[in-house]
């Protein structure tokens, strides 16, 4: 399947697909099938584990502790069912944004892409590596996430329940819905975003920055005609003048906006944390976040409790895949996801990207502003 085929058929109609085989860009990742590979490349990296009591619990819950990367790796080759490696820390940029993935990432960066080419114009947001050992299964829980999933299964199986982003009401999350967007990103109370995930204080920055920039080019051509003595110049001149007094006083407005706002929410559950004196992002990792639903996972196989505590869900339409190893699913934003995993004697391994969602119908420019593909390109394409 070509990108722009896949592109209009899958990620434009907002619809789930299980593909078979690995990407071609993306198969360098094969060779963290080989658990001494991680532990010799990035096994002295620090992670952050979530840990379940006991192996009944679903993991989701935000419990999580501080191990060495080696020490996690030498769980699962010792067959320990109660740690999981989900999503990490990222550090924040010297701008104050965070960044597309985490030192452990990092030091497997060169065995994948940044932007796999099936995934066509769409910006990456943030990328993970998910392991665990559990032979039984293990859920994480019902959920949904913010951004549109591409996740690739190395080792083991995955069994996903789904539900669409129209269930939402039916599917009693912990926050309060606000509303859902066309493209079925989902926002809370408190944690509004533009279609496309950007929090309304930076989109609005990132606007008038651009309003500004514009503003004072036409000045700059005003002032030269004014110079070179052409018809009109003067009022043209004028005209440039009060442009740019309109674009400053927005940047004055997006400004007053951001320090108003609460910009470490960003509408995903983020946060920040300290350690020491390093600065970090932290994302999804709070307990009881907004995008889960409060019906506990065993409910949802036992339909006399279910109706009971939860009756809604009896008018959810749900639907199941099984995603093996070699394969992976595409899953747009805010569709609900239950994930079972289970695993082989070396354990379950996956990869997955998150990126914006697309708020455009078009496969050149999925976007309906330039906020994302400026930003990555001021972050990765300028050196």
């Amino acid at each position: 399947v070509t990108p722009e085929t896949f592109y209009n058929e899958y990620i434009q109609q907002r619809r789930p697909v299980v593909l078979r085989g690995v990407l071609p860009d993306v198969s360098g990742i094969e060779k963290w099938k080989d658990i001494s590979y991680l532990e010799k490349t990035v096994g002295d990296q620090l992670v952050m584990v979530e840990k379940r009591s006991n192996a009944s619990d679903s993991f989701g819950r935000g419990n999580e502790i501080r191990m060495a990367f080696e020490k996690f790796l030498h769980l699962i080759q010792e067959g320990d069912d109660k740690h999981y490696l989900t999503t990490q820390d990222v550090h924040a940029n010297d701008d104050g944004r965070p960044e597309l993935m985490s030192p452990l990432m990092e030091g497997l960066r060169g065995d994948f892409p940044l932007r796999p080419s099936l995934m066509g114009n769409l910006v990456p947001q943030n990328i993970n590596i998910w392991m665990g050992n559990n032979k039984d299964g293990a859920s994480s829980g019902l959920h949904h996430d913010y951004h549109d999933n591409l996740y690739i299964v190395l080792k083991g199986r995955k069994k996903f329940r789904l539900y669409s982003p129209m269930d939402v009401e039916k599917m009693y999350t912990r926050g309060e819905l606000l509303k859902v967007h066309p493209n079925g990103r989902i926002n809370y109370i408190d944690e509004e975003t533009t279609a496309y995930g950007a929090d309304l204080a930076s989109d609005a920055a990132a606007l008038a920055a651009r309003q500004k920039d514009e503003a004072e080019k036409r000045l700059e051509e005003a002032e030269r005609a004014v110079e070179e003595r052409k018809p009109g110049a003067e009022k043209l001149l004028e005209r440039a003048e009060e442009e740019l007094e309109r674009a400053m006083d927005a940047v004055l407005d997006a400004e007053t906006m951001d320090d108003d706002g609460d910009d470490e929410n960003n509408g995903d559950d983020a946060k920040e944390q300290y350690y020491g004196d390093e600065r970090r992002v932290v994302d999804k990792t709070v307990k009881k976040p907004n995008n889960f639903s409060r019906a506990d996972v065993n409910l949802l196989e036992d339909a006399e409790k279910l109706r009971e505590s939860f009756p809604s869900f009896f008018n959810a339409n749900a639907a199941f895949c099984n995603i093996e190893s070699g394969s992976l699913l595409y899953l747009p934003a805010s569709w609900f996801h239950e994930v079972t995993s289970y695993g082989t004697k070396d354990g379950h391994l996956a990869i997955n990207y998150w990126f914006h969602p697309p708020d455009a119908n078009d496969f050149n420019a999925p976007y309906s502003t330039d906020f994302w593909p400026n930003d990555y390109s001021d972050r990765f394409d300028k050196g």
